[in-house]
């Protein structure tokens, strides 16, 4: 799943010197700051991370009690992690990477949402910040990745922008849609298809009885969505 890397991040030695690869270390730092991104103060589950991982719950517990004995995750039992601020800058340092290699993928190469998604899970642990300097510089410098999720400076922050689910309009409501927050390749495959993309208008025309559809308007299309894919869909009302 994941390539070597010519030029390492610090940690990888060392860890790779006490049993854990880089990039699996990479990998679940990430993973957290993933679910936990929007309220860090949370913490995350491992049926979570087992599942956004897609690995067994047991290797995931085996997992996470390694990286919280080297103080990159806090560890509590029957509630799950969240990161330390050593883990917080390792996981940034990815995400930035896996952003960056989205935008080289998408923006330069043409490449399909879904596609650069699943490229970039193992870009990310080769990218250095060198090259992702080049690729932003080249760019012009995007705050955001392709599916509109904010992409962390050279110094590990990350500026969020106030948005709202598009499950929480009400019928009648408008918004621009500000990105797709998570990044499941099944999921950007069906938005890309209904054009729902970022900086797209989209208006709630009808909610269903039980509230569990929307009928909903992006362009001259309309399409009736779940509210389970519509929470996931991040928007913005623009002022008036």
């Amino acid at each position: 799943m994941t390539l070597p890397t010519k030029n390492p991040p610090e940690h990888t030695s060392k860890e790779q010197n006490q049993g854990i690869p880089s990039a699996s270390i990479e990998e679940y730092l990430e993973a957290v700051f993933r679910l936990l991104e929007t309220n860090q103060e949370r913490y995350a589950k491992t049926g979570e991370l087992a599942e956004l991982l897609k690995v067994a719950p047991a290797s995931v517990t085996q997992m996470i009690q390694k990286l919280a004995a080297r103080k990159y995750l806090v560890y509590r039992k029957g509630r799950g992690v969240r990161l330390t601020q050593k883990g917080r800058e390792v996981a940034l340092d990815v995400l930035r990477r896996h952003r960056v290699a989205e935008l080289l993928l998408v923006d330069l190469l043409g490449v399909s949402w879904e596609e650069a998604h699943e490229v970039a899970c193992r870009w990310e642990h080769i990218l250095t910040k060198e090259m992702c300097d080049r690729i932003l510089e080249r760019l012009g410098e995007p705050a955001t990745c392709p599916h509109g999720n904010p992409i962390p400076n050279g110094e590990g922050r990350i500026v969020q922008v106030e948005t709202e689910a598009l499950a929480d309009l009400r019928e009648g409501d408008e918004a621009v849609i500000d990105c797709i927050s998570n990044e499941n390749p099944d999921l950007l495959r069906i938005m890309a298809s209904m054009g729902m993309l970022p900086g797209e208008q989209v208006k709630v025309l009808q909610i269903a009885p039980r509230g569990d559809t929307l009928l909903i308007e992006v362009g001259t299309a309309q399409f009736a969505l779940s509210r389970s894919l519509a929470t996931q869909i991040k928007v913005r009302r623009e002022p008036k």
